[in-house]
């Protein structure tokens, strides 16, 4: 309904999705130029002119493109915020579920902020070398993600359009903790293990192998913490719907990751889903700029911005852990070390 874009939340939203999608046409633009006339040997008139518009334009779009991460808390924070104004739904859940956009509006955000993310850790590095030698490759990344970002901006905006306040949506204690028999029956003591496991493995390996590139920069653990820390992002879906979710509210059956972002549940997720999309983003960025080494002075640079963003990746790894794991120890010490699902596992 068109009058739902008055929402302020909402309004805002879109807003922010369209002066990004603007700015990244703008740059778009301007990328096509320097795919097409950029010669950074040259010192010719169109050269340096071209150089001054391609860091103008650059800046602008790093701005545009960091608040897509803000975008993405947006877009679950006004979803959370209008659980009240749908009937039926109980948390942020039952209002994405309540339109056939709703959750890919928010895997458009996801997609949009991560990839942007990226975008400006190679932007930074060409900021840092002598000769603007990554420029060219920036500028070709920047065409691959203005779909992306263009994508967002229609999902947000459909998303916006199709929320019907007057309709009875279904709840996550319908739609999720309705075949949690069906799940539960799937997540076998085994299941749970691995998938938990999985999940912690791979973040103490990435954690780890990030400290290792913070203390001595090196293709080996960079390459290992990015691919470890998408492991990790990958498996920590399942573990929160069966581990985290069903320990936090210390029931078996309550599976929605969305009600780990309310009161009830301490506002649990939202420093949780933080440090895992931190950690994912930024581990990957260690592998994005080692792949980047090889260009005229980006190898020194690079190491100085791998041992940054290593700190924050390990960091965030860290703390991803254990805030999951804190719920887990907190009901084994209650219960005298009792499994939540009856069993082992």
């Amino acid at each position: 309904m068109a009058t739902n874009v008055l929402h302020p939340l909402l309004l805002l939203r879109l807003v922010a999705a369209l002066v990004v999608a603007a700015l990244v046409l703008a740059g778009a633009r301007v990328a096509w130029q320097v795919l097409a006339r950029w010669h950074v040997t040259q010192a010719s008139e169109g050269q340096l002119l071209l150089e001054r518009r391609a860091e103008l334009v650059a800046t602008l779009v790093q701005g545009a493109l960091g608040a897509t991460v803000a975008g993405l808390a947006l877009t679950v924070l006004t979803a959370d915020r209008l659980t009240p104004a749908i009937r039926g739904a109980m948390c942020a859940y039952g209002v994405f579920g309540s339109t056939k956009t709703g959750f890919a509006a928010l895997a458009t955000s996801a997609v949009s902020a991560a990839t942007c993310t990226l975008w400006v850790v190679l932007h930074r590095l060409d900021l840092r070398l002598a000769t603007p030698a990554l420029t060219r490759r920036k500028f070709l990344f920047l065409l691959w993600i203005s779909p992306v970002v263009l994508a967002d901006f229609v999902a947000q905006l459909r998303f916006a359009l199709e929320l019907d306040f007057s309709v009875v949506a279904s709840c996550c204690s319908t739609s999720l903790d309705g075949a949690a028999a069906v799940v539960t029956h799937a997540a076998s003591p085994g299941a749970r293990t691995l998938a938990s496991g999985v999940a912690l493995t791979a973040a103490l390996g990435a954690a780890a192998a990030a400290l290792v590139t913070r203390h001595r920069p090196r293709a080996l653990s960079a390459w290992l913490g990015g691919t470890l820390s998408l492991v990790a992002a990958a498996a920590a879906l399942p573990a929160v719907l069966w581990v985290v979710a069903p320990y936090t509210y210390e029931s078996p059956h309550h599976l929605c990751p969305f009600c780990l972002l309310r009161a009830e549940a301490a506002g649990l997720g939202w420093p949780l889903f933080a440090a895992v999309f931190i950690g994912t983003v930024l581990g990957s960025a260690l592998a994005l700029v080692e792949s980047q080494k090889r260009a005229p002075g980006a190898a020194v640079e690079g190491a100085v911005m791998q041992r940054g963003l290593a700190t924050w990746a390990a960091g965030a790894w860290l703390v991803a852990v254990v805030l999951a794991a804190a719920p887990v120890i907190r009901y084994l010490l209650r219960s005298g070390g009792a499994s939540l699902f009856g069993d082992h596992g």
